[in-house]
């Protein structure tokens, strides 16, 4: 087989499909690395597309940011619009998009894997459409059991600009998507995956607006909001949630 055909393959791993050459940073090292923290003390310091393994027989592909010196995990990331978060149960569950270069959903599957392997301090970046940036973190972030649709559990909430506490309606609440609804069928109506308390105050998986303000394409807004900031009739340029080891 030439090279030119072996960069054609495409290999799948929970549910991301990449090419393993030109997308994942550590492709030829042998070494099973078991988190991104034992990526960046091995001297990778570029973040990107690793595979670790979580103490697992099988890889996991992961985006592992080092721009603060301190690793981290990114598990969703919406900054382009190309990517439709309007998906199904097993999407959601499997992950979707691309890790390597786009906008993504890393998978329930994942994110319970992770806070399993003690990644429990999430912190969420969000970015307006004037370039101003805020964050939000939670200390405390573990998703309940697959049985029970990955029930959401956060807190002791900590904000370094002053926003107020959206995710907390979202607390205790199970995962919904629009073939799997909530019994408010908030999923259906918002059209994206989420943690649905008849609805939400923040919605990271909604539809990409472009400009900010928008007028919904329904009845519910479905922007990419965080409702504390700018309202729910707003839609952010930019969310971004990481995972961090404890």
């Amino acid at each position: 087989m030439n090279s030119d055909k072996f960069m054609l393959i495409f290999v799948c791993v929970i549910g991301f499909c990449f090419g393993e050459r030109d997308k994942v940073i550590n492709f030829h090292d042998r070494i099973k690395y078991k988190d991104c923290d034992d990526v960046y003390r091995s001297g990778y310091n570029d973040s990107g597309s690793y595979t670790v393994y979580l103490n697992r027989s099988q890889p996991l592909k992961v985006y592992c940011r080092f721009e603060s010196g301190i690793p981290a995990i990114s598990i969703m990331q919406q900054k382009y619009g190309t990517v439709n978060f309007a998906r199904g149960w097993y999407d959601y569950v499997n992950g979707f998009g691309s890790t390597a270069s786009d906008d993504y959903w890393s998978g329930l599957e994942h994110m319970k894997s992770l806070t399993d392997a003690g990644y429990h301090r999430l912190v969420v970046t969000l970015q307006d459409w004037k370039n101003i940036i805020k964050t939000i973190q939670y200390n405390y972030f573990v998703l309940g059991p697959a049985n029970q649709r990955y029930p959401l559990h956060i807190g002791e909430y900590i904000s370094s600009h002053i926003l107020p506490d959206d995710f907390w309606h979202s607390n205790g609440m199970p995962f919904a998507t629009i073939d799997v609804p909530d019994t408010r069928n908030c999923a259906v109506n918002m059209r994206a995956g989420w943690w649905y308390n008849y609805c939400t105050y923040a919605l990271p998986t909604g539809r990409y607006y472009f400009g900010g303000p928008y007028t919904p394409s329904g009845s519910f807004y479905d922007g990419i909001f965080y409702s504390d900031w700018h309202g729910m009739g707003y839609s952010l340029k930019y969310i971004r949630m990481d995972l961090y080891h404890i």
